[in-house]
């Protein structure tokens, strides 16, 4: 999202062949224009990234781009990274300095603002095998370059998960993981998928992972009930995002997602985030 011009950027995902009813990757890029609820394809130039789907993509908002990392097509896991400048709509290729993390999808990406540059901490997904903990970071270096780095975190850390929800909290450095799935392990007191509903915080000053708030079902429409059946806290594919609450305080709201029995959840959970 950029919010100085309230668009909403969309790249990439699957799409369903109208006539055919297959499914394939896309490379577009979508733009809802906000103040006037209008979507529109830019047209945009130089090295399109190929289509994909399970991929990351945030906003730099101090130089209005976009970086997509990752994702999947065709059954083929990917670790590439392409920035898509805003103001031009022109994509580039990111050749960074250093390795860069191994293939994978469904992972987390998070925008950090620092005093002297701009971050993104990459943390989870999967690839056809495994699912991931570790943290990555890919930063901008001056002179338009970037950089892989692989900090080593310390602390209470998370079991390797994909489809979780990362949302920095208002100090700037602080990013709340909460939720997502491991699709290689079953369940130890059941023979389902294991789906997580626990959260972390990892603090990115210090690279300290430790436990986090527990989510918390209290959503209610304008007459005070309930206006959806709590779904509980295990969920995958959901999402969150920071918002007020009412004790005057900020919390991490997250809607829907899947749930551990196979069905689609339409509920609100919240995180307290104070």
């Amino acid at each position: 999202f950029l919010p100085q011009r309230q668009l909403l950027l969309c790249f990439g995902g699957d799409v369903e062949d109208e006539k055919t009813g297959k499914m394939s990757s896309t490379d577009q890029v979508m733009v809802l224009d906000c103040e006037i609820m209008l979507w529109y394809p830019p047209t945009v130039s130089g090295q399109i990234p190929s289509g994909r789907s399970g991929h990351s993509a945030s906003v730099f908002e101090d130089t209005s781009e976009l970086v997509v990392f990752g994702g999947v097509k065709n059954g083929k896991w990917l670790n590439s990274a392409s920035v898509l400048d805003t103001n031009r709509w022109r994509w580039s290729t990111i050749r960074a300095i250093g390795v860069a993390p191994p293939h994978r999808s469904y992972h987390s990406s998070t925008a950090i603002k620092t005093d002297d540059s701009t971050r993104l901490v990459i943390f989870g997904g999967n690839d056809d095998s495994k699912c991931f903990n570790t943290v990555h970071l890919l930063e901008r270096v001056g002179n338009g370059k970037f950089a892989w780095s692989h900090p080593k975190c310390s602390g209470d850390l998370p079991k390797p998960r994909t489809g979780h929800t990362a949302t920095l909290l208002s100090d700037g450095h602080t990013i709340l993981i909460y939720g997502g799935w491991d699709p290689n392990t079953e369940d130890e007191n059941s023979d389902e998928d294991l789906v997580f509903g626990d959260s972390f915080l990892l603090d990115t000053k210090t690279w300290t992972w430790s436990k986090g708030p527990n989510p918390r079902f209290g959503a209610t429409n304008q007459s005070g009930k309930s206006a959806a059946t709590n779904g509980g806290r295990s969920r995958v594919g959901h999402s969150a995002v920071l918002a007020p609450c009412s004790s005057d305080g900020l919390q991490v709201l997250c809607f829907g997602g899947r749930l551990p029995d196979n069905e689609f959840a339409n509920d609100f959970q919240s995180l307290s985030a104070m």
